[in-house]
């Protein structure tokens, strides 16, 4: 018996908010310490939530850890580039520029790699 693919979710629901969030609308999540800056796509000022980076690490498989405490949505990745060989940094709208961490290049750029074939 063939069961079915568990539906992708397209939003996700945060404690201490009534409404979920739109995985479209979230470009960046920012950690600090037990807590976590949500900046979304259509605001200027990021919300404050009460869970761990990893709490969200988990929640969101698709979306790509580039610092320890930085997980970006890979739709928003404008450009990366190079600073010099040893730091590469990601640019997302609203001029944020996220650099990510020497040892975790590789993986984010095969992660960022996969996400634009799989779009193509």
């Amino acid at each position: 018996m063939i069961t079915a693919a568990k539906p992708i979710a397209h939003s996700i629901k945060v404690p201490g908010y009534s409404d979920p969030f739109l995985l479209n609308t979230i470009v960046r999540l920012q950690g600090e310490s037990n807590y976590t800056w949500l900046h979304l796509q259509a605001s200027s000022r990021p919300m404050l939530i009460a869970k761990n980076l990893k709490w969200f690490e988990e929640m969101l498989p698709d979306f790509v850890r580039v610092h320890k405490s930085d997980l970006i949505n890979p739709s928003f990745v404008q450009t990366y580039n190079y600073a010099n060989s040893t730091t590469l940094e990601v640019n997302l709208p609203n001029q944020q520029t996220v650099r990510v961490s020497r040892r975790r290049i590789d993986p984010v750029l095969l992660k960022l790699k996969h996400h634009r074939s799989k779009l193509a």
